[in-house]
């Protein structure tokens, strides 16, 4: 692996993804930080360990970070399937780091106005990280179809 990351663009990506990675174990993170903070937590077996009673409140605060991360989840991983296809198209640097820097901080963004409860800068985000990915399907597909 040494030798891969001899290239820009390999290096680059391996950049992105971890912290990509970071970012979503930082907003998982922070679910558990509120739940312990609030005292709301997610079964009767974490109520029981702080020997508390059951309650049946919903934090919304926590019901919105949980959402950030499960729309990571559901954004981020398909991302780094076509990010990696993408880089074995051989890409130039720049089209690389507009595209994987770009969707970095669109999903950064996104994940602090979602937290935040910031609209429309939030949708604007959203659509930032997902068009990025789209054309960077759309390259990739091009390429796949050219190459053969």
């Amino acid at each position: 692996m040494p030798h891969l990351l001899g290239d820009p663009v390999i290096r680059l990506l391996v950049v992105v993804y971890l912290l990509l990675v970071f970012k979503m174990a930082a907003v998982g993170s922070y679910t558990s930080v509120l739940r312990l903070r609030r005292k709301v937590f997610a079964t009767p077996e974490d109520y029981a360990l702080q020997g508390l009673a059951r309650r049946s409140t919903v934090d919304e605060d926590i019901e919105r970070v949980r959402r950030a991360h499960r729309n990571d989840l559901e954004n981020i991983l398909p991302f780094f399937v076509v990010g990696f296809l993408f880089v074995l198209t051989g890409p130039s640097y720049t089209a690389a780091a507009v595209y994987l820097i770009g969707y970095l901080v669109a999903r950064t963004l996104h994940s602090i106005f979602y937290i935040a409860s910031l609209q429309p800068y939030r949708t604007i985000a959203f659509t930032a990280g997902g068009l990025l990915t789209l054309a960077m399907l759309v390259q990739t597909l091009v390429a796949v179809a050219r190459a053969g």
